[in-house]
């Protein structure tokens, strides 16, 4: 995998519908999962849940915005992203932002 600087950041908080918690961590945990290793631009990821709150909180840094939006053009990024999981059935609340990273601290 290619390192460079980080210039884009996608970030999504999702709130789960009642009883679909560890539904929503499987969906929002798998496409940057499937993507680590065929993304060159990936430079970090994580997904974090906060059971108290029902969300799910997903980051992930890209060297630039098209290494994940040309990605998700492609069939291979399509399937990767879950298009077939009956989302509708599992989130409640989704806001999606695209960031640029200004400070942090990201180790190898």
């Amino acid at each position: 995998m290619h390192r460079s600087e980080p210039t884009y950041t996608f970030v999504s908080v999702s709130t789960a519908k009642p009883g679909r918690l560890d539904d929503l961590c499987r969906i929002a945990s798998a496409p940057s999962e499937r993507m680590d290793g065929k993304v060159d631009g990936l430079i970090a990821r994580q997904v974090s849940v906060d059971r108290d709150r029902n969300t799910v909180v997903v980051w992930v840094t890209f060297d630039r915005k098209e290494s994940l939006y040309d990605f998700l053009q492609t069939e291979q990024g399509r399937q990767d992203h879950g298009e077939d999981e009956p989302m509708e059935d599992i989130i409640e609340t989704f806001e999606m932002f695209d960031c640029t990273p200004i400070s942090g601290r990201l180790t190898a």
